[in-house]
């Protein structure tokens, strides 16, 4: 039986690194094919891609790797990465120089089970500290997410649903983007192809690899905490005084610089991207110019300038709504090392980039004195409109999600038009009469449901205080304050018929 393992192990180090050779070999290959057609060819891409995917996998083998050819030849342990970019004064021989010989002595060799047995403990040990974070871990500092908790599962979600050869990288941007700190990324590289790299089955409910973790994350997403600003300090906290809000110039100068943190993460690539230094035929596109045609705001400076938006009169709200439109999420994107040339972004989504967007202007406009937020849902999904309370807001959630139709649609409608950042009372009325007009339909349902009395002053209300009319007979020196008190009062009404007409018969 020890015999047995002994060959096993032997077997199973001398597999580790004709694998690791392998790939090696395989990027060199591809190196040599890349200089051979031009980096400026489109199939150098594909290429650069598949270097990227070997290299991954070279770092999971690597570990256990290092243990075997130390038992080997210990000499062989420092060795470069292989780039033939760079010149042979930058230090020593490359990775296909040293391993070659290695290859040879590691099939020659002898003892290689002791190794073999020695790495695949090793990678156990490491295996089990930290692998897989506990319940209580979840909702710590080191899980803490900068999303919203519902667009770290939809994304997750999408990911597993959908990535297939690049899951890892797109998983591991993810991780980037949704959290504070690396604790998660850390986690779900432990777990890379762990039953593939020592040959055993992995531990009971620790995850496999990375599809896994992120199943598993997504699962216990309601635990995780999502980012919210910090209780004061004990200074501020003994001042009598409230922090002072945010005025117009800091939300420009805040909102600048959340701006550029989008541009940086490849959010505005799909409208205006950064040119490849390999593609020749690339056409540039100025951010400038495509604000520009949207908006008619001439000589608009991109990347945004907060001097110049606050110099332009409702350039800030205008750029605001304007962005909103433009972002989109890369799910995936790999790195260009040659002349400094970057990231590029691909697989863009709009919706969850968009979702993304509105939950961190809100963040912003809510720490200021403007009295504006971005609508997250109606018709007017993504403008500027007038805060209210949290129960009128949540009144305007459950009416503007309602299933498309003719009644919902005109809802959304009323909505849109009464909440407009800087409507009008000519636009306030016109939203009252929307809403008016569909409980003048139901009616019947209002006087059959309702005691006689507050059936008539709603009708009352609309028909002889100048909002359906504007005879000489209607009321309409009340203050415009009113209107609003018609309008929540409508539209509370409205959602009142909902539920009675939802009721059995």
């Amino acid at each position: 039986m020890i015999g047995d393992r002994s060959v096993a192990d032997q077997q199973w180090a001398v597999e580790q690194l004709r694998l690791f050779v392998a790939k090696i070999e395989q990027i060199t290959e591809l190196y040599r094919t890349i200089h051979t057609i031009g980096s400026d060819r489109p199939e150098a891409d594909d290429f650069g891609r598949d270097i990227s995917q070997l290299e991954d996998e070279l770092c999971q083998l690597e570990p256990a790797v290092q243990i075997v050819m130390d038992a080997v030849d210990p000499e062989l342990r420092n060795y470069q990465r292989f780039d033939p970019d760079l010149p042979a004064s930058y230090g020593g021989i490359s990775w296909t120089e040293r391993w070659y010989p290695a290859r040879r002595a590691a099939l020659t060799a002898v003892g290689l089970h002791t190794a073999g047995a020695e790495a695949k403990q090793r990678m156990q040990q490491d295996s089990d500290r930290g692998f897989e974070p506990a319940a209580d871990e979840y909702s710590g500092a080191d899980f803490e997410l900068v999303w919203p908790r519902e667009l770290l599962v939809q994304e997750g979600q999408a990911l597993i649903s959908h990535a297939e050869q690049d899951f890892d990288q797109q998983c591991e941007w993810l991780l980037t983007e949704a959290f504070a700190g690396t604790a998660p990324i850390d986690a779900m590289r432990a777990c890379r192809s762990s039953a593939d790299v020592w040959g055993s089955d992995p531990l009971p409910g620790v995850p496999r690899n990375p599809r896994e973790f992120l199943s598993r994350l997504i699962e216990n997403a309601y635990r995780l905490k999502e980012a919210s600003v910090r209780t004061p300090y004990w200074s501020q906290r003994r001042r009598p005084t409230m922090p002072s809000r945010l005025d117009l110039p800091a939300v420009t100068r805040e909102f600048v610089r959340l701006a550029d943190s989008f541009r940086a993460n490849g959010y505005l690539d799909k409208e205006f991207p950064d040119i490849c230094v390999d593609d020749r035929d690339g056409v540039y596109v100025d951010g400038a110019d495509v604000l520009q045609q949207i908006l008619g705001i001439p000589s608009l400076r991109w990347p945004l300038d907060a001097t110049q938006l606050l110099d332009l009169e409702d350039a800030l709200f205008d750029v605001i709504e304007a962005l909103h439109d433009l972002v989109a999420r890369p799910r995936s994107r790999w790195f260009h090392s040659y002349d400094s040339c970057g990231w590029h972004h691909s697989q863009f989504a709009i919706e969850p980039a968009r979702a993304l967007y509105r939950w961190r202007v809100n963040q912003l406009l809510d720490r200021s004195d403007l009295g504006l937020r971005l609508a997250n849902d109606g018709e007017d999904i993504g403008r500027l409109v007038a805060v209210t309370d949290d129960a009128r807001a949540d009144l305007v959630n459950r009416l503007a999600n309602q299933p498309h139709g003719r009644t919902s649609d005109r809802v959304r409608h009323g909505i849109a038009l009464f909440r407009a950042r800087g409507s009008t009372e000519h636009d306030k009325r016109s939203a009252i009469l929307v809403l008016a007009g569909i409980l003048e339909q139901r009616r019947q349902l209002l006087k059959d449901s309702l005691p006689r009395k507050d059936e008539g002053a709603l009708f009352d209300i609309a028909n002889n205080f100048a909002i359906r009319h504007q005879g000489l007979k209607q009321q309409g020196d009340y203050d415009p304050a009113f209107l609003d008190w018609i309008f929540w009062w409508y539209l509370a009404t409205i959602e009142l018929s909902d539920h009675l007409l939802s009721r059995p018969a």
